[in-house]
């Protein structure tokens, strides 16, 4: 006898498998099997429908983590669409939503896009020619062609600048995201104490992981939850004390560690000139971020003076990168070289 407990529509190679009002013992045989087959079929992403799903027990979460870990071998992306209260409660619970993006409804996870990957090529050669060729335009656009999300972070909490991967990961555009307070992106069962741990952070900053955990949990625009691991750096000015967060999507398989490598790298282990560099160019940053925010809301011509002051400031930026190229050409850790 067919077995229609849980159904299956492909669209291409994305599946969606509804689940029945009720997950638990009863049923987690079938649930298993139906997972690990639309998987091992080669499912590029797996979509569970939990949207009519009531209530979920332990061994119904323990057969979807199964399927979670099958899934990464395989390089099969899950996504959860749960919609009850207690069931989004159970799932953080056993830590699924540490293994998986939860969304708020079907089509939030329907909609859900993959974003840019790591560019691919080999390492580059910075020289005297391609140093002249850099641009502010060329500066904005690797921040974002970074596969990895960046986030600075003022000592009140403020978010000062993020670039495009950040904002796509979380589902924001990068303007929405500039000004908020960092805690708005955490889920509000654990903002309390993620407060403290901020606070605990800026009186004792060093690098490190966020949590001694592998993982955390972002809250997106749309509700949604997503995996995430994250990197903190402290980079002190002469102002303050900013923290720079490299975050990933922990969903991702096969992720580079190179930008991870970097932040902790420049910060704990290279040169004191390189860590002057860096201090510099994330202050003029967050002053460039600082200026176009206020620049939109202003009368046109007193914003085409804000953004004029934003691209003078780059260019002070750039120069100082071309400075540090030329005067350090020898090749860094980190596979880039400088000649």
């Amino acid at each position: 006898m067919r077995d229609d407990s849980f159904p299956v529509e492909w669209t291409g190679r994305q599946a969606l498998v509804a689940f029945p009002g009720h997950v638990g013992i009863s049923n987690v045989d079938q649930l298993r099997d139906r997972l690990l087959a639309v998987i091992n079929r080669g499912a590029a992403v797996l979509i569970a429908d939990m949207t009519g799903t009531a209530s979920c027990d332990h061994s119904g979460v323990e057969a979807i983590a199964r399927a979670c870990q099958r899934a990464a071998t395989n390089g099969t992306r899950i996504r959860l669409a749960v919609t009850a209260p207690g069931v989004r409660r159970v799932l953080a619970i056993e830590g699924l939503d540490r293994m998986v993006p939860i969304y708020p409804s079907l089509e939030a996870a329907a909609a859900a896009g993959d974003g840019p990957g790591w560019p691919h090529g080999n390492s580059a050669t910075v020289s005297a020619a391609t140093a002249r060729s850099v641009t502010p335009a060329v500066l904005w656009q690797l921040l974002d062609v970074l596969g990895d999300g960046l986030m600075l972070v003022t000592h009140d909490g403020t978010i000062g600048l993020v670039n495009r991967r950040c904002a796509e990961m979380l589902g924001y555009r990068r303007e929405e995201l500039t000004g908020l307070p960092v805690d708005a992106l955490v889920p509000s069962d654990v903002r309390a104490a993620h407060q403290g741990y901020r606070a605990g952070y800026h009186r004792e900053p060093m690098p490190r992981p966020m949590a001694e955990r592998a993982r955390l949990v972002a809250l997106r625009k749309d509700g949604a939850t997503l995996p995430v691991e994250i990197t903190l750096s402290p980079v002190p000015t002469a102002s303050e004390t900013f923290v720079l967060a490299v975050i990933r999507n922990a969903t991702e398989p096969g992720r580079r560690n190179d930008l991870l490598d970097l932040a902790q790298g420049v910060v704990a282990d290279q040169p004191q000139v390189t860590r002057d560099l860096l201090d510099r160019v994330v202050n003029r940053l967050y002053q460039v971020g600082l200026s176009v925010q206020a620049a939109s809301g202003l009368p046109g011509d007193v914003a085409r003076g804000r953004l004029a002051e934003a691209l003078d400031q780059l260019d002070d930026v750039i120069l100082q990168i071309r400075s540090y190229a030329f005067e350090h050409p020898a090749p860094l850790a980190t596979g880039w070289s400088a000649s």
